[in-house]
């Protein structure tokens, strides 16, 4: 299964303050495939529009999957007009690829505020492993429009870099971690990277496992995770 990681450009595109209405218009109208509803309003072109679009296109696409829904499904969602869609992201595929990256940074932007809190290595990691807590949907829908996206023929490599962006600085926040409590002698010696693609396999089970068996207790199998991570690296055991 896969999860991605973080560093997200700007969802979207503001227009600029001098562009007119019936500019907008028109260049909706270029990108804007023929028979579609066009009319585009200047009041509805601006960054917090576009951060709609986005969240509701990613609720769509984890809801069902990247190769069934439509474009006219997003603007259904969200009553905006088809039209401004193409406007802002030009086809289906940028604004799967803008979702991504946006759900990535904001896993990570959450991750921040957390760690800046931090005071060692251990504390790091069990920061990391919190967050697949406090914002499971968030990272479950990452994990889940991944792998509907990762089963399609139309894969392009954009996409797969922003996915692939999630897993490398996830290996680089718990591969740090371990090293440095390695030299500083809070933990054993052990192997960061296998140590770490452990932990993201084990996150990532737990994300799919709920979606199977909605029952299954996130929570304390993750928190059971990280304690029994915790106490291999301090002591070198499980126990």
């Amino acid at each position: 299964m896969t999860k991605r990681q973080m560093a997200a450009p700007k969802a979207g595109r503001s227009v600029p303050a001098a562009a007119s209405d019936e500019t907008v218009s028109a260049r909706a109208e270029a990108k804007a495939p023929r028979g579609r509803l066009r009319s585009v309003s200047k009041t509805d072109a601006s960054p917090a529009t576009s951060e709609t679009l986005l969240n509701v296109a990613l609720d769509l696409f984890a809801d069902q999957n990247y190769s069934t829904v439509t474009i006219k499904d997003i603007a259904k969602a969200t009553g905006f007009n088809p039209s401004l869609m193409y406007y802002y992201f030009g086809s289906k595929e940028e604004l799967f690829l803008k979702a991504v990256e946006m759900t990535v940074a904001a896993a990570f932007e959450k991750f921040e505020k957390i760690r800046d809190n931090a005071k060692s290595p251990d504390e790091v990691i069990a920061s990391w492993i919190e967050i697949h807590i406090t914002q499971f949907q968030l990272m479950q829908k990452l994990a889940k429009v991944s792998l509907d996206y990762a089963s399609t023929h139309n894969r392009t490599e954009k996409i797969d870099e922003a996915i692939r962006t999630f897993y490398e600085k996830e290996a680089v926040v718990l591969g740090q971690a371990i090293r440095e409590g390695v030299e500083s002698g809070i933990f054993k010696p052990t192997r960061p990277k296998q140590m770490a693609t452990f932990i993201s396999t084990f996150l990532d089970g737990a994300l799919f496992r709920n979606m199977m068996f909605p029952d299954f207790n996130y929570r304390a199998a993750i928190r059971s995770m990280r304690t029994i991570i915790l106490d291999r690296l301090r002591n070198g055991t499980e126990g």
